[in-house]
């Protein structure tokens, strides 16, 4: 891998639960690994949703191998959340992190 091409920081979130002051469980977001990445942008789509037209745009992120990533997790990039939907590893290179924002 050129970990020249890394190049743009990325934070990894993972979901956690916590109670509000009601006692109700309610979903937080916790770092769970900050890297750098290459990004590749390959597509996106449109839906109906609700009665309204919404883009969804697709992003692979290519990080170097860390332990315990999950598809529940999110990428946060230059302000922007993306959920990851699937992950490919490169004989223990690397990551390849397929994600989604939807807007």
């Amino acid at each position: 891998m050129n970990i020249g091409k890394l190049h743009r920081k990325i934070v990894i979130e993972e979901p956690t639960n916590a109670s509000n002051n009601y006692g109700e469980y309610v979903t937080t977001w916790s770092t769970f690994h900050t890297c750098f990445a290459a990004i590749s942008r390959f597509g996106g789509t449109e839906k109906l949703r609700s009665g309204k037209i919404e883009a969804v745009n697709k992003v692979r992120f290519k990080i170097r191998f860390f332990a315990g990533i999950e598809e529940d997790m999110r990428v946060l990039y230059n302000g922007n959340y993306y959920q990851i939907k699937e992950i490919q590893e490169l004989d223990r290179e690397g990551l390849w992190l397929t994600c989604q924002r939807e807007y």
